[in-house]
């Protein structure tokens, strides 16, 4: 069996994990302290979501570069009017996580499973939702 991922369910949401990154540009913000915080602690996490979708052939690395965007996500105070909305990407983020930590990445039939079952039970219509409300939410609030 190849090492590499083919366009399964699993690569399919590696994709579009580094899809959601581009979604959401995060840069400097001007504001208040919490839209300040929110933009510069944001843009870390967003920018390990990025990190795991560029580590599709590498699944010991994607799963170490999930660990790190659940933990950026987790670390991020966002203010009251996208808290749900960020709650949202930090829930799928932690499941991926705990589905990865499950197995062994090294494993690439257990990784592919693992990813694929995950692919199944993720909700992509609250992840898209969520996902243009935080873009709506950061162009109107933190410089491009």
């Amino acid at each position: 069996m190849s090492r590499r991922l083919a366009m399964t369910p699993a690569r399919r949401l590696q994709a579009g994990v580094a899809l959601a990154a581009l979604a959401l540009p995060l840069a400097a913000c001007s504001g208040e302290d919490q839209v300040q915080a929110f933009c510069d602690d944001g843009e870390s996490a967003i920018a390990e979501i990025d990190a795991a979708g560029s580590l599709g052939d590498d699944p010991e690395a994607f799963a170490e570069a999930v660990a790190d965007a659940r933990e950026g996500f987790e670390g991020v105070e966002a203010p009251d009017e996208i808290a749900d909305d960020w709650a949202v990407f930090t829930r799928t983020f932690g499941d991926l996580d705990d589905a990865l930590q499950d197995i062994d990445p090294s494993d690439q039939e257990a990784f592919t499973a693992a990813l694929t079952e995950f692919a199944e039970t993720a909700n992509s219509d609250d992840l898209s939702t969520a996902g243009d409300n935080l873009s709506t939410y950061i162009s109107e609030n933190c410089d491009a």
